[in-house]
């Protein structure tokens, strides 16, 4: 592979950052000369935002915009964006922590190892890229691990949390999978101005100004990715307010108005539950109808008995012998009694609901398992089986063949498209609902501000 394309695939995984690296960062550095800069710009929860942090993001943030063509910076605002930034930051981390939510050194050597063979290099190379345009490694990896844990966090305490309903999803599945047909998917950027709950009347006109005053500048010329690194408080604002692809029926009602637009063109002001949107449409393609995969699935009940870790061979074989006397008593049991059985006795999680495991596939459950419960008839028994969890009784209610192009093969898509639609806005309503609860404290950094004072005195002397 020719260097070049070294280069495209380092600015695609730069763009996975909170800031893009473009460039090496010095420690208490800047253009003017070095500097220390070792105060407090802000505490959250009893954790410090220093100077330095807020430096070097300014840095960062300057460096971006002035490769992309922007020469007039004013200081103040590289200042509060860089601050705000390091707010946020710290408190997902906080929030991570709480959850008890890690990234592993081998998680993110795996998946740094992964991208790069998926973009045909070693890691050797990768290096050497990044060394090209002036980018630690070190940093690279740090970063990288910070979007890992936050994408984890956001997965967990979000898009873990969000239901779906079976309504929602037939119906999608009706208007636009039933018959196949090429779907038009628009590719979407978005600016973001976050509205915490519980605002006051002030605090959100002072919001609708700041978007509406964006919007002028987006009239007047202002390039889309340089507004969206100054203003854009979406997780996306590290992309240049990359949001994805989407088809009509798969975004938020609040964004729909999007699909009237022409390439390049963007909405007016949007206000849903979160805050103050402005979205563009970056491109489109039209996209050959999917079908599903054909499979065999069933629907099961189990019993769970656990075995304690520490279990000495005479508690194993007392488990075991409990197992086997349920066994043989379930084996002419209809529905209902296994059912009334499991809520008594089972140690899983689907206790409560009978021990009801849902309809599922091959490879969804661990090999023990799966190759007794399809194995099994609808109305059968198991005799104990044992897995990873425990000792299980395994009864199959139903079985079933599901066709390519059925609800029921289509069902993951669809619970993901419109998973994907709601976290548009419920990303944001969470991050903006972390700041409001968080006790923030801002301080000041005296140095910071005095070269912003002797920069705006520069720009104004004759």
């Amino acid at each position: 592979m020719r260097f070049k394309a070294y280069f495209k695939m380092v600015f695609l995984l730069c763009a996975l950052f909170i800031y893009a690296p473009l460039v090496q960062t010095e420690a208490s550095a800047n253009e003017e000369g070095a500097i220390e800069l070792d105060g407090i710009a802000a505490t959250i929860r009893g954790q410090a935002v220093t100077c330095y942090d807020v430096e070097r993001g300014m840095q960062i943030l300057r460096k971006q915009l002035q490769r992309s063509g922007m020469s007039q910076l004013d200081h103040n605002q590289l200042y509060q964006r860089a601050l705000n930034t390091e707010i946020m930051s710290q408190l997902q981390k906080h929030e991570a922590h709480k959850l008890g939510i890690k990234v592993t050194e081998a998680e993110v050597d795996s998946t740094i190892e992964n991208i790069a063979k998926n973009n045909r290099i070693d890691i050797k190379q990768l290096k050497e890229a990044l060394q090209a345009q002036g980018v630690r490694f070190s940093d690279y990896r740090d970063n990288f691990k910070k979007r890992m844990l936050n994408n984890k966090l956001i997965d967990i305490a979000v898009r873990g949390r969000l239901k779906i309903s079976d309504e929602a999803m037939r119906e999608y599945y009706r208007k636009y999978l039933k018959n196949p047909k090429p779907i038009r998917e628009i590719h979407l950027a978005q600016i973001f101005i976050g509205v915490e709950s519980g605002s006051t009347m002030g605090a959100v006109k002072k919001k609708q100004r700041t978007i509406a005053a964006v919007r002028e500048k987006l009239l007047a010329g202002a390039d889309f990715s340089d507004l969206v690194t100054l203003y854009s408080q979406a997780p996306d604002a590290s992309t240049g307010g990359d949001m994805g692809w989407f088809s009509l029926g798969g975004i938020s009602p609040a964004f729909a108005e999007v699909f009237k637009l022409p390439i390049a063109g963007y909405t007016h002001v949007i206000r849903s539950t979160a805050g103050f949107h402005i979205v563009k449409i970056l491109e489109e393609r039209w996209k050959k109808p999917e079908l599903g995969e054909s499979r065999d699935e069933v629907h099961a009940r189990h019993i769970l008995l656990k075995v304690p870790d520490q279990a000495d061979e005479a508690m194993r074989a007392k488990i075991m012998d409990r197992a086997q006397n349920i066994a043989r008593d379930m084996q002419k049991a209809d529905d209902e009694a296994f059912a009334t059985r499991a809520k008594e006795i089972s140690q899983g999680p689907s206790a409560s609901r009978g021990g009801d495991l849902g309809w599922f596939k091959r490879g969804q459950m661990v090999a023990a398992f799966e190759d007794v419960a399809f194995a099994l008839k609808p109305g059968e028994t198991s005799g104990v089986v044992t897995s990873p969890f425990g000792l299980h009784i395994i009864r199959v209610v139903e079985e079933r063949h599901v066709d390519p192009n059925s609800f029921e093969a289509r069902e993951d898509q669809i619970k993901q498209i419109l998973t994907n639609a709601e976290m548009q806005t419920q990303v944001p309503h969470w991050l903006a609902s972390l700041r409001a609860k968080a006790v923030i404290t801002k301080q000041s950094c005296p140095q910071l501000e005095r070269m912003g004072s002797l920069q705006e005195g520069a720009s104004k002397a004759p």
